[in-house]
C-alpha cells in the first residue's frame, strides 16, 4: 500500500531568541515573495507567530502576519485591519505598516481612508517612498469616473504613479529583491532547460538527479518534484510517481494540480487504495468546491466502500452544481435505490433520461427505471413504456427486449412475450437463457413441440444448465409423454447440480407415471430433504405425493 503523506507542512520554528526568529521571518517571507512558495510561506507565519509570542511589541510581525494569513484565506479583511492597526499602535512612525493599512483599507472599499494612510507613508518615507507612492496613484487612477470630468484626479493619480515607479530605483529593498527575483529566475529557467535536453535524450537517471538537485536548490520544488513523478510514470514506475508527488504537495499542498495528478496515478495504479483515493478527492472538494465532477467521482468512491449515505450526499451535490448533467443523476438515482428510497430513484432516473443526448447510455437507464416499475411497484404499464422506450432509443439492447418480454409475460400476455424474445435471439443467438425464456413462454401457450425446440436449443449451446434440463423434461413428461426422455433430461439435471430440489420432485413423478413406487419414494424424499434447505418447491405437495404412493 502507498502511504499518503497528505498533511500539512509542520511548524519550522525552533529559535526562541526573538532577532534570529524574526530574521529568518524575514527571509521566509522574501522568498515567499521571489519563489511564490507555499511552503516558504508557512515558514514566515510560523516564524511571525513565534515573535509575537516572544515579543507582542514588535510591530512588524503584525501586518506582515496579517498579509500572509489574508493571502492564504486565514482571515477576513476586518481581522486583517486590526492586525495593521495593532502594528501602527505599537510603531505610529512605521511606513510599511501603514502602507499595510492602506492596502487593507482599499480592499474594505474604505479608499478615502486609504489615501489618507498612502499619503502618511509616502510623507514617513521620503526618498524610499516608491510603495506608497505607486499604490496611492493606482488607487486614484482606479477610482476615476469615466463619465465625470475628473482629470485633476487622473494626473494626480499619475504623477503619484510615474513618481514611484522613478524611485524603485533608488529603494535599495526593492532593487534587492528584483535581483534576488532575477537570479532565482535564471537558475530555475537553467535546471528545466538541462531537464528537458536529458529527457529528450532518455537519459531518465540523469534527468531525475538534476531535478532533485533543482528541487533542493530553489523554491520550485513541488515543480520539480512533478517533473520526476512524470518521469517516473514514463519509466514504468507508478510507486515511485506516487511518492515524489506527494513530495511535492508537501511543499505546495493547495495545488489542485498536483492533487489531481496524484488522483490520477492512484485510480490507475492502485484501484484498491480506496480511502486515500477518497482523501484525495475530499482535498480536491475543498480546494474546487464548485467542481462538480469531484463530487462526482467522490459519490463513486462511497460506493466501492459500502457508504451509500456519503455517496448520496457527494451525488447531490454534484447534482446541485451542474444539475443539466444526465450522468450525474444516473448516479444518484442508482444510490437513491441501495437506499430503498424508489420513488426518488425514479424521479432522478427521468431527469437522467429527459437530459441525455446518447441514445445507446440513455436506453440503459430506461431499463433500469422499467426495472423499478416493474419489480418494486408493480406498475407493469409503467414498466412496458420504459423497455419499449429503451428499445426506440437502441433497437440493439438485447436486455431490453428480455426485460420487455418479462413484462409481458407477468402480465399473461405471452403473444407478445414470445415476440419480444425471439427478437432477443435474433441479435443474440448464442445465449442460452433467452432460449429458455422463449421454451418457458411457449410452454405457457401449450405449444410444446415450439417449446422442446427452443429449449433443446438452450442446452445444447449451454451442457451445464440444469434448469433448462429439468424444463425440457417437463414439456417432455406433461407435454409429449415422452417418460423416458423426460427422466433423461432431469437424470441430467441432478448430475449438474445434485442438490436440485424440483428436478428431484419431477424425477419422482416420472418414476410415479411409471408405478416404480421404490424409485418414486427416494426421488420425493431427496425432494423434500433437500427443499428444507433450500426451500424451492412446496413441500407439503411432495409430502402428499410421497404418502399417496402407499395409500390403498
Amino acid at each position: 500500500m502507498i502511504k499518503g503523506r497528505l498533511t500539512d507542512t509542520p511548524s519550522f520554528c525552533v529559535s526562541n531568541d526573538v532577532t534570529d526568529v524574526l530574521r529568518l521571518a524575514k527571509q521566509s517571507y522574501e522568498n515567499y515573495l521571489i519563489r511564490s512558495s507555499e511552503k516558504d510561506l508557512e515558514k514566515a507565519v510560523d516564524y511571525y507567530v513565534k515573535a509575537i509570542s516572544i515579543d507582542p511589541s514588535i510591530s512588524e510581525a503584525y501586518y506582515r502576519l496579517a498579509s500572509l494569513l489574508w493571502e492564504k484565506g486565514r482571515i477576513d479583511i476586518n481581522s486583517a485591519l486590526m492586525q495593521c492597526q495593532k502594528s501602527i499602535s505599537l510603531d505610529p512612525n512605521s511606513s510599511i505598516a501603514r502602507l499595510y493599512l492602506g492596502y487593507f483599507l482599499k480592499t474594505a472599499g474604505r479608499n478615502d481612508e486609504a489615501e489618507k494612510e498612502f499619503l502618511s507613508a509616502i510623507k514617513m518615507s521620503g526618498l524610499f517612498s516608491s510603495k506608497p507612492r505607486i499604490a496611492l496613484g493606482l488607487t486614484l487612477i482606479q477610482n476615476v469616473n469615466p463619465y465625470g470630468n475628473n482629470f485633476k484626479q487622473l494626473f494626480k493619480g499619475l504623477y503619484y504613479f510615474l513618481s514611484g515607479s522613478l524611485l524603485t530605483f533608488v529603494d535599495s529593498y526593492s532593487m534587492s529583491l528584483l535581483s534576488k527575483s532575477f537570479l532565482e529566475d535564471f537558475r530555475f529557467l537553467t535546471f528545466k532547460t538541462c531537464g528537458k535536453i536529458l529527457k529528450n535524450f532518455k537519459n531518465y537517471d540523469a534527468a531525475v538527479k538534476l531535478y532533485e538537485t533543482a528541487a533542493e536548490k530553489t523554491g520550485k520544488s513541488d515543480l520539480f518534484y512533478s517533473e520526476i513523478a512524470e518521469l517516473s510514470l514514463q519509466s514504468g514506475n507508478p510507486y515511485n510517481a506516487v511518492k515524489y508527488y506527494q513530495s511535492a504537495i508537501e511543499n505546495s499542498p493547495q495545488n489542485p494540480i498536483l492533487w489531481t495528478k496524484l488522483t490520477g496515478v492512484l485510480e490507475m495504479y492502485y484501484q484498491n487504495n480506496v480511502n486515500e483515493i477518497r482523501e484525495c478527492y475530499n482535498k480536491l472538494a475543498q480546494l474546487e468546491p464548485t467542481n462538480a465532477k469531484i463530487y462526482y467521482e467522490l459519490g463513486h468512491l462511497y460506493i466501492k466502500l459500502e457508504d451509500n449515505f456519503s455517496a448520496l450526499n457527494s451525488f447531490k451535490k454534484a447534482c446541485e452544481l451542474e444539475s443539466s448533467n444526465a450522468y450525474y443523476h444516473n448516479s444518484l438515482a442508482y444510490v437513491l435505490v441501495q437506499l430503498e428510497d424508489y420513488d426518488g430513484a425514479i424521479q432522478e432516473y427521468q431527469k437522467a433520461i429527459k437530459l441525455s443526448q446518447d441514445k445507446d447510455w440513455t436506453s440503459i437507464v430506461s431499463q433500469a427505471l422499467g426495472a423499478i416499475y416493474l419489480q418494486i411497484k408493480n406498475n407493469v404499464e409503467a414498466a412496458i413504456l420504459a423497455y419499449q422506450t429503451a428499445i426506440i432509443l437502441d433497437p440493439l439492447n438485447v436486455d431490453a427486449y428480455v426485460s420487455l418480454g418479462e413484462a409481458y409475460q407477468s402480465k399473461d400476455d405471452y403473444t407478445n412475450a414470445i415476440e419480444c424474445y425471439c427478437e432477443a435471439v435474433k441479435l443474440e443467438p448464442s445465449a442460452s437463457t433467452i432460449y429458455a425464456r422463449l421454451g418457458l413462454a411457449l410452454w405457457e401457450q401449450d405449444f410444446a413441440e415450439e417449446s422442446i425446440i427452443a429449449y433443446q436449443k438452450a442446452v445444447d449451446l449451454n451442457k451445464n444448465y440444469e434448469v433448462a434440463y429439468n424444463n425440457l423434461g417437463v414439456v417432455y413428461l406433461d407435454g409429449t409423454g415422452d417418460l423416458d426422455i423426460a427422466l433423461d433430461n432431469f437424470n441430467k439435471a441432478l448430475k449438474i447440480n445434485p442438490n436440485y430440489a424440483l428436478a428431484y420432485y419431477n424425477q419422482g413423478r416420472t418414476y410415479q407415471i411409471l408405478k416404480d413406487k421404490t424409485k418414486a419414494a427416494e426421488a420425493y424424499q431427496m425432494a423434500i430433504d433437500i427443499n428444507k434447505i433450500t426451500d424451492e418447491i412446496d413441500g407439503e405437495e411432495v409430502e402428499e405425493r410421497l404418502y399417496s404412493l402407499f395409500t390403498i
